[in-house]
């Protein structure tokens, strides 16, 4: 019995050669290049040689596909080890995330990962925690950062309008073409 996936609508075909062409996720990209082979009507023997996977592995994933759609290309993670940290423990994690590390009580105006692990093991919220585990723990509570570059501070009490008389300068020097 031949298997084909079913017949794909033309936002379901291109998503899937945008996929296949551009993707991140490996496993996606190798789902997305199955099914467009058998939406050619390429039969699972061609796909597998040219794409050194089984047939059952074939079979499933088109299957899966035509069931539950663009759905079916995202991997299924089961099991695995326990999280580490209670939902109580994140919670805490992202609500200090979320305060200015100055209206914390540090000395600094952005929080990087790292200074961000430091604080959580100061304040006790865990005992040890790792820079990719914050980042995931951020991530999953849609918590953005970007690493400081550059920033200007300085004691002078005149130091905001020296900053932006410096600005203005500049633009006028741009505008003459000097």
């Amino acid at each position: 019995m031949t298997v084909f996936v079913r017949d794909l609508s033309k936002e379901e075909g291109n998503r899937l050669v945008r996929i296949a062409r551009k993707g991140a996720d490996p496993v996606q990209v190798r789902r997305a290049l199955l099914i467009l082979a058998s939406a050619q009507k390429m039969k699972v023997p061609e796909i597998s040689r040219l794409y050194h996977i089984s047939g059952e592995n074939i079979r499933h994933t088109i299957h899966r596909f035509n069931v539950e759609g663009m759905d079916s290309l995202k991997p299924r993670y089961c099991g695995g080890r326990p999280q580490t940290f209670t939902a109580e423990q994140r919670a805490k994690i992202t609500e200090l995330a979320q305060i200015p590390p100055q209206s914390a009580g540090y000395p600094f105006t952005n929080w990087s990962l790292s200074k961000l692990k430091q604080a959580v093991e100061d304040r006790h919220i865990v005992s040890s925690i790792s820079l990719e585990t914050l980042r995931v723990i951020l991530n999953e509570a849609k918590i953005t950062y970007q690493n400081t570059k550059t920033w200007k501070a300085s004691n002078d009490p005149e130091f905001e309008s020296k900053k932006n008389e410096s600005k203005s300068s500049t633009r006028i020097l741009q505008k003459t073409g000097v």
